[in-house]
């Protein structure tokens, strides 16, 4: 008996949480609808609807014509304000603080420069939050979470390695309860490459339907998120994903890990600007994404130099990505972070060249792909999502 109520209420959960995510990918969608895309009985999908409707998760808004004609139907969506949680994104230049919701939006609150070392980023964040916590004594945040650029204990909120920023064990929790005694929040944090990919996973139906992926972050530094059998993996060391360590010349440059020839010390953003720099000259720009945003543009613009630092990006780009093909052999390789504003050309020569060097099996099913979501809201709506998935699960 104990094992079917433990299996019961197993399934209970399954299906609620299956029917609100539904309705936060699809809103506006009707019961009828839900019945369908779930698989479940029209009165289980009616019975679990009126208990989220009762404990304001979600809302009837409206109604539009049915399949059958004379019929209406009620359209559903989730209350946007229903959970307020706290999303902070640290960035190796700058860090911003939002507010998330529940239908994964987002609004940012606090901008500011990422100070060197991590007392001085403890305090400067706790400044911040207090800042937060007095323009928002109406608000209950129901969790923290944060989006970091390197490797993170899963399950810990321990901070291995932030490379670019020479962290090393950073105890997350710790220095917020010594920074922020009166913050009483479940507090989460991962890398900032896993994070796009779970904002992906909920927001772009060209991958709803694939199972493996490689979802390639590119910024100061590149960093990666793994998707086997529809679950992001970490590894044994939370090292997983860290596709930007990846040795393409063993006597290459040196990177931020000690090591040399590193796959980021060819394709990230800074180098690639620096090494036009070096050709050519300086470019303006208050960061590292300004300065690429505008190389790119002189490259559309007929600027020979511009053009040949990214055709060499291009290159290195392919050789990567083609051992990850070759190694992983997954449904899709996804570019992201400024992977997501490069022209749709460089795109399509970056697959092409990927599809040449790739093993021929390797390649001939591969979606070669750019993100949908930009590097301003990908890694943001990630942590939301992660916190808002956390809190689902014990409300619902």
């Amino acid at each position: 008996m104990r094992i079917r109520a433990i299996n019961a209420e197993k399934m209970g959960l399954s299906n609620r949480l299956t029917l609100i995510n539904l309705i936060r990918t699809n809103p506006g969608v009707s019961r009828r609808e839900l019945s369908r895309l779930a698989g479940l009985d029209p009165s289980t999908v009616t019975k679990i609807i009126t208990s989220l409707l009762d404990k304001g998760l979600v809302v009837e808004q409206g109604v539009r014509d049915a399949d059958q004609p004379g019929r209406k139907s009620i359209m559903l969506r989730v209350s946007r304000d229903a959970a307020v949680c706290l999303a902070a994104e640290v960035g190796v230049e700058s860090t911003r603080i939002a507010a998330g919701y529940l239908d994964a939006s987002f609004e940012v609150l606090e901008e500011f420069s990422t100070p060197p070392d991590e007392d001085s980023f403890f305090r400067a964040f706790a400044d911040r939050m207090e800042s937060i916590r007095s323009s928002s004594k109406t608000r209950e945040f129901c969790a923290l979470s944060f989006a970091v650029p390197g490797m993170v204990e899963w399950g810990s909120n321990i901070l291995k390695h932030l490379p670019h920023m020479g962290w090393k064990d950073v105890n997350l929790a710790g220095n917020l309860r010594r920074t922020l005694p009166w913050l009483d929040i479940p507090v989460f944090a991962a890398n900032e490459a896993k994070l796009p990919l779970i904002a992906e996973m909920f927001r772009n139906p060209g991958i709803s339907r694939l199972h493996s992926g490689v979802y390639v972050y590119l910024s100061q530094g590149v960093g990666g998120a793994l998707l086997v059998g529809d679950k992001i993996i970490h590894g044994t060391g939370n090292t997983a994903g860290e596709l930007g360590h990846m040795v393409i010349d063993a006597s290459g440059p040196l990177c931020h890990c000690g090591s040399r020839g590193c796959f980021e010390t060819f394709v990230s953003i800074d180098r690639v600007v620096k090494k036009y720099e070096e050709r050519k000259e300086s470019l303006p720009g208050r960061n590292f994404r300004e300065k690429f945003r505008l190389l790119l543009d002189r490259s559309s613009s007929g600027d020979g130099a511009a053009s040949e630092v990214l055709e060499e990006m291009k290159e290195y780009l392919a050789i990567g990505l083609s051992n990850l093909a070759n190694i992983l052999n997954p449904d899709f390789i996804m570019l992201g972070g400024v992977g997501s504003i490069f022209p749709s050309a460089f795109i399509r020569s970056v697959s092409d060249a990927v599809a040449a060097r790739a093993l021929g099996p390797a390649g001939a099913e591969l979606l070669f792909t750019r993100a949908s979501l930009g590097i301003e809201s990908a890694a943001l709506e990630g942590a939301t999502l992660m916190a808002m998935n956390h809190h689902i699960k014990k409300v619902i």
